[in-house]
């Protein structure tokens, strides 16, 4: 029920007792002649959020009603809409994708002749009081958090010291005018938001509950919106490094905090260079990290909205084409891989008479070569990025070279030459660098054909102590070198 205004006056007047339930301000229930006896009831906390849906839907793990729940910012009339809605083989992912394109769903209200859902006026009157303006308003940043999907912002803090090692925001390469000191993010605007119940803190940084930037964005201006992703831009710029459109290991940290935040944004809110670059590394980041399913979804959408969009760059595009080719290989779609690849070489060297000298236009040809099993092209791509000044590319390729070698008859002689080629990664990368430990499983490979099973072990265990380390024990590549290890040892036995 809205309120006390939608209470006919013949029952008010004629003592009858009445249970209600409304989203209006105790105040409001208080003033009445009756004086009605008023319990006011918040949000679920999570664990009765994922109770009442666990009573409720069948066949749903227990994360993936946390995860609805979550989404749901535990409203009890959303949580128990969903619970009505939610059909028997349904998917979170589904269901939240059919509901938002029509939240009245999960916040409409019940009684007949309703205009606008009490929680939806509740946020425009939120909305409505914040300051307005251009730059970094209250209600641009709550605009720009809107946009995020419900993944957190990790807000830039100028008492936090810089990463180690130092590295230049790509907030810094958008013009002049665009630019803004963010950190003043967290000692003003944050606050002011967390206050009006609006934004919620999350581990370093603020997020607005997907169900309320869904609201947020309903009752935001056309200028607001504009304000809001130009705002959005400019603060996940200032959450990560300038980078050519890859995330470099070395800053992973900030990749792994922002990339999600930056893959669920509009790509039409990323109207500059820098803020394109962002997205492809953010994709590049996702991938490494083992999530090549999220980063293969979203680099379809961003190709889509691309291929309409003006002032679009070539190299975008074919760099777009690049990373859906390794999200493919990383999930064995290995036909898809080898499409995309040789699309986006075939654009490179129609565009550019000396893509051999770039470093991007060779990377993505040697992903290419290695979904193929192109020994040649890749003995050839070598050569070329030996020409570089920067010689990593030159190592990865090898990398690649040795392990299409290795699965072909060849493979037995390649122990020596593998563990060359590790020895210069180590020193040039770092032994906890993600190819010198790629490396290091071919050479566990290698000496495991040729009967060295002593050295295959050692090197293996090593290969997993790293992978946990640096990738974690849930990334798929640690885990498939744990069952490999698993496999060798009852093989052996």
């Amino acid at each position: 029920m809205a309120g006390p205004e939608s209470i006919p006056d013949v029952l008010l007047n004629h003592g009858l007792q009445l249970i209600v339930t409304s989203r209006a301000p105790a105040a409001d229930w208080h003033r009445l002649p009756t004086s009605p006896s008023v319990v006011e009831v918040g949000p679920f906390d999570r664990e009765e959020s994922v109770r009442f849906l666990m009573s409720n839907l069948r066949g749903l793990a227990e994360a993936d009603v946390d995860r609805l729940a979550e989404h749901l910012d535990d409203l009890p009339l959303a949580l128990d809409r969903a619970a009505r809605l939610f059909a028997p083989g349904t998917t979170v992912d589904s269901f939240l994708l059919r509901v938002a394109r029509d939240i009245h769903l999960l916040v409409g209200d019940d009684h007949s002749g309703a205009g606008a859902p009490s929680v939806e006026a509740a946020i425009r009157e939120a909305v409505e009081s914040l300051p307005a303006g251009a730059g970094m308003t209250s209600r641009s940043v709550l605009g720009a958090l809107a946009l995020m999907e419900g993944q957190p912002y990790p807000t830039p803090r100028a008492d936090v010291p810089p990463p180690w090692p130092p590295w230049r925001s790509a907030n810094g390469s958008l013009p002049p005018e665009r630019q803004f000191p963010l950190h003043s993010l967290a000692a003003v605007v944050m606050p002011d938001l967390e206050r009006r119940g609006l934004v919620k803190p999350v581990d370093g940084g603020v997020r607005v509950a997907w169900i309320t930037g869904h609201l947020v964005r309903r009752v935001l201006s056309p200028k607001d919106h504009e304000l809001a992703a130009q705002a959005a831009e400019m603060m996940l710029l200032g959450t990560v490094p300038d980078s050519p459109g890859t995330a470099a290991w070395e800053y992973w940290p900030s990749w792994r905090r922002s990339a999600r935040a930056l893959v669920a944004i509009d790509p039409g809110c990323m109207t500059t260079a820098p803020g394109r670059r962002a997205l492809l590394a953010a994709c590049d980041s996702l991938i490494a990290q083992g999530d090549a399913r999220r980063a293969l979804a979203r680099l379809l959408t961003l190709r889509e909205a691309w291929r309409n969009m003006e002032g679009v760059p070539l190299d975008a595009r074919t760099q777009a084409l690049d990373l859906l080719g390794r999200a493919s290989y990383e999930l064995g779609d290995l036909r898809s891989a080898s499409s995309y690849g040789a699309s986006a070489f075939r654009a490179r060297r129609l565009a550019n008479d000396l893509w051999e000298r770039d470093p991007l236009a060779l990377s993505g040809a040697a992903h290419w070569a290695l979904a193929t099993g192109h020994q040649g092209w890749l003995v050839k791509l070598r050569q070329f990025a030996e020409w570089l000044p920067d010689q990593r590319l030159a190592l990865r390729i090898g990398s690649f070279e040795m392990l299409v070698r290795a699965r072909s008859v060849y493979g037995l002689c390649l122990a020596d030459t593998i563990h060359e080629l590790l020895c210069v990664q180590s020193d040039l990368l770092s032994p906890e660098h993600p190819h010198t430990v790629f490396t290091m499983e071919l050479l566990s490979d290698a000496y495991y054909r040729s009967g060295r099973s002593d050295e295959a072990r050692a090197a293996l265990s090593k290969v997993i102590e790293l992978r946990t380390r640096t990738l974690g024990p849930g990334h798929p590549h640690t885990r498939a070198v744990v069952t490999k290890e698993h496999l060798r040892y009852h093989e052996e036995e």
